[in-house]
């Protein structure tokens, strides 16, 4: 809980600043990939995105990054409500 005035003050600033982030990104993908894409696809991609780069790392030799890629597009469409392809996201 902030109850300080600065703490209120970094909390806010926070939140708008994701808010204008999530909406540039929003306006890309749909620019990009499919005019339909949801706030809900944009947060399905990047889950996506760190969940098969965590699961990556576990693994003890790195698959092909065409392979890489079919993953990432399968578990973004598992959350996604308008199925696209992420191939402009990949995990570093």
């Amino acid at each position: 809980m902030n109850i300080s005035q600065t703490a209120v003050t970094n909390a806010v600033n926070l939140a708008f600043f994701m808010v204008n982030l999530s909406r540039r990104l929003l306006r890309d993908f749909r620019r990009d990939h499919h005019p339909q894409f949801s706030i809900l696809d944009l947060k399905a991609c990047y889950r996506a995105v760190k969940y098969v780069d965590e699961v990556i790392k576990l693994l003890p030799q790195k698959p092909e990054p065409i392979f890489i890629s079919r993953i990432l597009n399968q578990v973004a469409n598992l959350g996604a409500i308008h199925s696209v392809s992420v191939t402009d996201i990949s995990p570093e």
